[in-house]
């Protein structure tokens, strides 16, 4: 038998479960110090680099290997997190596009067989993809799950328009795909990753076993990772540019930046993702060219951000100085001023490929029937 007594703490006790499964704990809440840590920006001073590789197996858009002159820029050295999103979220009572769909993309492991099963509108050729409902930024896999723990994780589930929102309020903006390059590199010329030449596990978030069903977590996550989970990838102080989670930019995939946006327009993320592969035998080869390309509305349980901002043009053009480390650990001097090759004319746009990653469901988008997010 209840007394009035138990049932007030029965009470309590549900009351509690509610609040702590919509909500972050107390102790898990950052310190405003904490939140401004991970939107640090770091100087990327103008400079010219070879953009792209001329790789036997690059995909459509990595190559060719071009000169390419950016001018200063500031870019966040850490993707953008969870904390410092929901910051966001609250000044504005934001709304991301995931949340007015009611449902976004989530990989197969991280749901319930039942969630899985009742599925429906998987990606043809990428069933590890399930439209989970109530899944966005603070439910990362649905109604359940939570951010609790999580805080320092790059945001996830958020589209381009979402991610162009954040960079706003903050004054920045979202990094074109040739910024984020030239930060990627961090002043290193011509190597296949952001330090080096060498495969380097305990630097990057990638999958390890076979896809989809094991991640052996060689690297220690099978999902995504904090932002801050790996050292810093390159001589810029950068965290997390390749592996983790793909960014957004600003550039479009076919390289036409000044058509009229429909609703087949394509943008470029780059980086990769935990999902991506060492060698391209499933998904992506993670490298600091890998490049994909998504509608603006598009979202996933892989897709974050980070900002970028222009720097007035009194500041130095030169390229950053001090030590550039190459793969065999040896010092290497930042890549100096070149030629524009191809008589300076742009680089012929590659067409994309329609089956990199997926649109959403019930906005009439058409939904390419790709191999991975």
């Amino acid at each position: 038998m209840y007394t009035r007594a138990t049932f007030l703490l029965y009470s309590v006790v549900i009351s509690w479960v509610f609040w702590s499964s919509e909500a972050t704990l107390k102790e898990d809440v950052p310190l405003d110090a904490d939140v401004d840590h991970y939107e640090e920006m770091v100087l990327i001073k103008g400079q010219q680099f070879t953009m792209g590789t001329d790789a036997e197996d690059a995909k459509e858009g990595e190559g060719p290997a071009r000169l390419q002159t950016v001018k200063s820029f500031k870019i966040n050295r850490y993707p953008v997190t969870i904390a410092s999103f929901r910051k966001f979220v609250k000044a504005k009572k934001y709304k991301t596009e995931a949340e007015k769909f009611g449902w976004s993309f989530v990989l197969e492991m991280f749901v319930s067989k039942k969630v899985s099963k009742e599925a429906k509108d998987r990606i043809k050729g990428a069933p590890w993809w399930v439209p989970v409902d109530r899944a966005y930024w603070r439910m990362p896999e649905g109604k359940g799950s939570t951010i609790e723990h999580r805080l320092n994780h790059p945001v996830v589930h958020v589209s381009l328009r979402d991610a162009k929102a954040f960079c706003d309020w903050h004054g920045w903006r979202l990094p074109t795909e040739m910024e984020w390059e030239a930060a990627a590199r961090g002043g290193l010329a011509k190597r296949k990753y952001p330090w080096g030449n060498k495969f380097d596990l305990s630097r990057m978030n990638i999958w390890q076993g076979k896809f989809p069903e094991k991640n052996a977590k060689k690297d220690g996550y099978k999902g995504v990772s904090p932002v801050d989970a790996f050292p810093e990838q390159n001589e810029y102080d950068l965290y997390d540019m390749v592996g983790n989670v793909w960014e957004w930019t600003s550039s479009r995939f076919d390289g036409d930046d000044d058509a009229e946006e429909t609703e087949n327009t394509k943008y470029v993320l780059r980086g990769g993702s935990y999902i991506d592969s060492k060698d391209g035998s499933f998904n992506h080869q993670v490298r600091v060219t890998t490049r994909t390309g998504n509608t603006p509305d598009a979202g996933s349980d892989n897709m974050g951000f980070r900002c970028a901002v222009s720097v007035p043009k009194t500041d130095s053009q030169k390229p950053p100085k001090g030590k550039k480390i190459n793969q065999d650990g040896k010092k290497q001097q930042a890549e100096g001023p070149k030629v524009i090759v191809q008589d300076g004319k742009k680089a012929k746009p590659i067409k994309p490929n329609p089956a990199d990653l997926n649109g959403k469901k019930s906005t009439g988008r058409k939904k390419p029937t790709g191999d991975e997010l």
